[in-house]
């Protein structure tokens, strides 16, 4: 499982979710469809994701940005999370792949409001 604390870059302008590589090597590669390789892939993997809290569906896309090494989900990060769900720094979010749903399950853990 991933448990993350947002970063101002994950909640900002960059409208992306940022892992580490060894989270990402660990947690979300394994279940990719076609793995890191299709992950370096200019459009990405694109991967279903669950809200537990409000029982909703999202796409995200993850890719490897090879010239920095950065591990992201992109696309509607920002408007479908950090926007609906108003997550910003501090905040404590979990992310574990639900292998009979074939997704990942998204939660907000803690809350700095």
């Amino acid at each position: 499982e991933i448990k993350k604390v947002l970063e101002e870059s994950d909640c900002g302008r960059l409208r992306r979710l940022w892992l580490n590589k060894d989270l990402a090597n660990d947690f979300v590669i394994p279940v990719l469809m076609g793995g890191a390789e299709a992950a370096k892939q200019k459009q990405g993997v694109e991967v279903q994701v669950w809200d537990v809290d409000t029982k909703s569906l999202h796409s995200l896309v993850f890719k490897i940005w090879a010239s920095a090494q950065c591990h992201v989900f992109i696309k509607t990060w920002f408007n479908e999370f950090v926007l609906r769900r108003e997550l910003k720094k501090g905040d404590v979010i979990g992310l574990h792949w639900d292998q009979a749903n074939q997704r990942f399950n998204f939660s907000v853990l803690y809350s700095s409001n």
